[in-house]
């Protein structure tokens, strides 16, 4: 999808395409857009076997479908701050760190971290994995280093990191005999490229056959697109010739910061993406170029965590990335124990949701191929973004009782909401558990059937949606002050297709073109496409993108 006017690709989710009906309903995130503007977008059409570009979660502020059946990646333990801003030379707070296993000086293992700007790179030491010393003068710094990478190869220390990484950064390779010397000559194994980073590096030897492999990225917001790039060699050195190079992933929203890890004849490809908030995705293949298939529970770490690196030791992968607390980034260390095995049973993502009350679960039906969100019990399961004004709509049933959607939640006693109970639709305001009923309309739904429900808060104006149609509307009782958004049970209920935005009254006019193909078999599809379009439900977003 296209905005027209400049030819940029736009975030957007397709919620549903129904060729019976000759109907579809895409969300479009535009950067602004006026009242009463007249939009145009342009839909371009892709190879079958390309990413599906469709996400909910780079459209809204907050989006969860509770991810898909399959099997995942290993269940990631609480995490722990193990590093922070603390000497003198560090600029910024630790925000990578990348681990070999020395056993010199006292220390079982090394890490080597960088900064979350272009301020250098530091070395700390520990045998626990959790508690690190760091070393009082930098190893690096004054050069735009960042993004430290280190494998240790009989008894060489190799490290790719980024220099230059606040002008035209690129990749470079040291050596050190000892982890605390390296020699201060480099190898370029990526060159600048003016309008385009090449940066966050990650070395790595597959296990399998010994072949050594360095993964980056390349791109940017200057550019346009992020690619995750690759290279292999017999040797390290050899990751210097670019022959072999080749393209992992190639994607028009932000993406970076790869890194991988081998278990069990499987090749883990980390990445992050920033959709509203930084988050871990991972991939999985059979071989270190891939192919890679997104893990169905993606994102793995949301609430701003990312830039994670994999290490293996002792059967315990350890990851350590970066987590945004405030305006301060800390350097966390999480583990998964892969004897475990790897997860087939999908989880809530504990960076957006917060159990009030009730039993809430994550339930995938493989027979039919979906995960859906079941609540037991009544409750309420509140959501982590806050805001008075908003706009928050969930697919759902009852299977006992009724469900809902508040705004403004304060606790479980104090909040607004629309409630789904048998035939009718509630408007409701609770205020330290006395409720009030600000109005009600019969007839309009069936508590039991699979439907969309929206509430709007608008000043102290309240709306109730049922399928995107408004049919309830009223005053608030008393004034509301801003809070969290929260999915209700009354009973026994399942929800899918979450999201949160902001409230709006008026949405623009848009026009949607959409140009055939060459090929006569996609100009076949093409207009299907057109006729299918011309009578889609176009909804556009306006929030606001997160910038790191």
């Amino acid at each position: 999808m296209h905005q027209q006017s400049d030819g940029r690709w736009l975030p957007h989710w397709v919620q549903f395409v129904d060729p019976r009906s000759n109907k579809a309903s895409i969300w479009v995130k535009l950067p602004e857009v006026a009242a009463g503007d007249t939009v145009v977008l342009t839909l371009r059409y892709a190879p079958v076997d390309s990413e599906d570009l469709s996400s909910g979660r780079r459209v809204f502020e907050m989006f969860d479908d509770f991810g898909e059946p399959g099997l995942g990646y290993f269940r990631f333990g609480t995490p722990t701050t193990v590093m922070t801003r603390s000497l003198s030379w560090e600029s910024e707070a630790p925000h990578t760190l990348s681990v070999v296993e020395l056993n010199r000086g006292g220390y079982r293992f090394w890490g080597y971290y960088g900064l979350a700007d272009c301020g250098g790179i530091g070395i700390a030491r520990s045998n626990d994995l959790t508690t690190w010393e760091k070393l009082p003068k930098p190893l690096f710094t004054g050069d735009g280093e960042r993004w430290p990478s280190a494998l240790k190869v009989g008894g060489t220390i190799y490290m790719a990191h980024d220099r230059d990484y606040c002008g035209t950064s690129h990749i470079v390779l040291r050596t050190s005999r000892d982890g605390l010397n390296f020699e201060a000559a480099y190898r370029t194994l990526v060159t600048p490229e003016p309008g385009l980073r090449n940066q966050n590096p990650a070395l790595f030897q597959d296990p399998a056959d010994g072949r050594f492999y360095l993964f980056w990225f390349r791109g940017g917001s200057e550019a346009g697109f992020w690619q995750i790039r690759a290279r292999s060699a017999a040797t390290v050195e050899g990751l210097a010739d670019s022959a072999n190079e080749r393209v992992l992933l190639d994607v028009p929203y932000e993406l970076a910061a790869p890194n991988m890890m081998a278990y069990d004849g499987t090749y883990f490809l980390s990445t992050e993406v920033n959709e509203n908030a930084w988050k871990t995705r991972i991939y999985a293949g059979p071989t270190p170029l891939g192919p890679f298939k997104l893990l169905p529970d993606a994102p793995q770490l949301s609430d701003n965590q990312a830039c994670l690196f994999q290490h293996i030791f002792d059967g315990v992968m350890h990851g350590y990335l970066c987590k945004v607390i405030g305006t301060t980034w800390v350097l966390n260390h999480r583990i998964a124990d892969l004897r475990a095995g790897r997860m087939t049973q999908r989880a809530l993502d504990e960076g957006v949701w917060t159990p009030i009350s009730g039993a809430w679960q994550v339930h995938t039906d493989e027979a039919k191929g979906v995960t859906r969100l079941v609540a037991s019990a009544p409750g309420l399961l509140r959501t982590a973004l806050t805001g008075r004004e908003a706009h928050v709509e969930a697919l759902g049933r009852a299977v006992v009782g009724g469900w809902g959607i508040a705004l403004n939640v304060q606790d479980a006693d104090t909040y607004v909401a629309a409630l789904v109970v048998t035939r009718a639709v509630h408007l409701v305001q609770h205020q330290q558990g006395v409720e009030t009923v600000l109005s009600t309309v019969e007839g309009q739904t069936n508590a039991e059937t699979w439907q969309e429900l929206g509430v709007r808060l608008l000043g102290d104006e309240v709306t109730a949606f049922i399928n995107q149609r408004p049919v309830v509307q009223a005053r608030l009782a008393a004034p509301s002050a801003s809070g969290h958004a929260a999915l209700i049970s009354l009973g026994r209920a399942e929800f899918d297709d979450v999201r949160w935005r902001k409230a709006s009254l008026l949405a623009p006019q848009v026009v949607v073109r959409a140009p055939a193909p060459a090929g006569a078999v996609e100009a076949m599809w093409a207009a299907a496409l057109v006729s299918l379009i011309a009578s889609a439900v176009i909804m556009l977003a306006w929030l606001r993108h997160v910038r790191r």
